[in-house]
């Protein structure tokens, strides 16, 4: 299970997983009813209001927000809160 500790932390895991799972960002937003510009963002970990609020709301009550991966898709080590995510693409 990888502790998530802030909209960064979450938008990683969901990119890492979704280009494990090697389904292409069009697709994926397409299959939640989102734009790609939505998913990109929050796969960058641009923090909307709802999300910065829950990760603090998290953090006052001391509880931690924690994943497990599914089947297929490796371990992964989150990036610290100064770096920005690396791009990589997914080829079908």
């Amino acid at each position: 299970m990888l502790a998530l500790k802030s909209p960064g932390a979450l938008g990683a895991v969901l990119r890492e997983t979704r280009t494990a799972l090697r389904i292409p960002a069009e697709d994926l937003a397409a299959m939640v009813g989102t734009s790609p510009v939505t998913l990109r963002r929050l796969e960058q970990g641009n923090p909307t209001a709802a999300i910065k609020m829950l990760f603090t709301l998290l953090d006052e009550l001391g509880l931690d927000l924690q994943v497990s991966l599914p089947p297929g898709v490796g371990p992964m080590t989150l990036p610290d809160e100064q770096s920005r995510p690396r791009r990589t693409r997914v080829r079908p």
